[in-house]
């Protein structure tokens, strides 16, 4: 079997616990990337690079994982930090300053490269509601992470392209498996919610797939959710079906979620 080709775009980050006196490099394609790599999946990341020493440190980490990266461009701006605290193993978002990201586009030539890869992952930072129209191409997957932002009115111009549509919350109630019903019938292919603790749940228009979390000591939960996508996505990469997908997403997040950071 071939192995799928997969694009990862476009965020990265640092979160830095001043309490802690540490950092690690992020972002959710960057954490997305470093975690399918680590399964054994082909990722390309593509990305925007600040004018500070963390855009070199975030080009050497990807070089040092065998993950290639095609840079967008390199702006005078510095990389986007986010300080951060961890309360019960939860993480905490106390401040964010500086970002890069802010000015990303793609070339014409971009667009181009994106077209030739069999799976393409994005989140918020791509902006590719200004692109997937033309991007998206006959048999390629494409995979969007929507975080806890469920309501949007832009989210609808995404969801006629997708193929699995990702998005947080925290039980399964009603109010998501309603949730997940409307957006499928706004054209997505597959919506999933990560629950957290609570597992995750999986709607394709026919039926609902459940997925019950493992109960482990947690350490953080940053990463648990771009590291149940990766896991998601290499089972989809290996022609694996809903229920299996989401085991594999399952045992990632569950194994990153018992150390500090995001990926190995």
């Amino acid at each position: 079997m071939n192995m799928k080709r997969t694009i990862a775009m476009a965020d990265n980050c640092i979160d830095v616990y001043y309490k802690l006196d540490r950092y690690y490099l992020t972002g959710n394609s960057i954490d997305f990337a470093l975690n399918y790599k680590d399964l054994g999946g082909d990722v390309t990341e593509m990305t925007i690079l600040g004018n500070d020493v963390f855009a070199l440190a975030l080009e050497e980490r990807l070089k040092e994982r065998g993950i290639p990266l095609r840079v967008l461009g390199r702006v005078d701006r510095p990389t986007g930090m986010a300080t951060m605290d961890i309360v019960d193993g939860d993480r905490r978002h106390l401040h964010f300053e500086g970002n890069a990201m802010e000015e990303i586009s793609l070339s014409a030539e971009d667009l181009e490269f994106v077209k030739q890869f069999d799976i393409v992952y994005s989140e918020r930072w791509a902006r590719m509601d200004r692109y997937i129209a033309q991007l998206k191409q006959p048999g390629q997957i494409w995979i969007y992470d929507f975080s806890k932002r469920l309501e949007l009115p832009s989210n609808d111009t995404l969801l006629p392209y997708l193929d699995y549509a990702f998005f947080s919350y925290d039980a399964d109630d009603d109010y998501i498996r309603s949730f997940l019903k409307k957006t499928k019938a706004k054209g997505a292919g597959c919506v999933v919610a990560m629950l957290g603790e609570h597992g995750s749940l999986a709607y394709d228009g026919s039926r609902f797939y459940a997925q019950e979390a493992q109960r482990v000591p947690v350490v953080n939960t940053v990463g648990a959710g771009d590291s149940y996508i990766a896991g998601f996505a290499y089972g989809l990469s290996l022609g694996e079906d809903i229920p299996s997908c989401m085991r594999r997403g399952k045992e990632r997040a569950t194994r990153i979620i018992q150390q500090f950071n995001p990926y190995f």
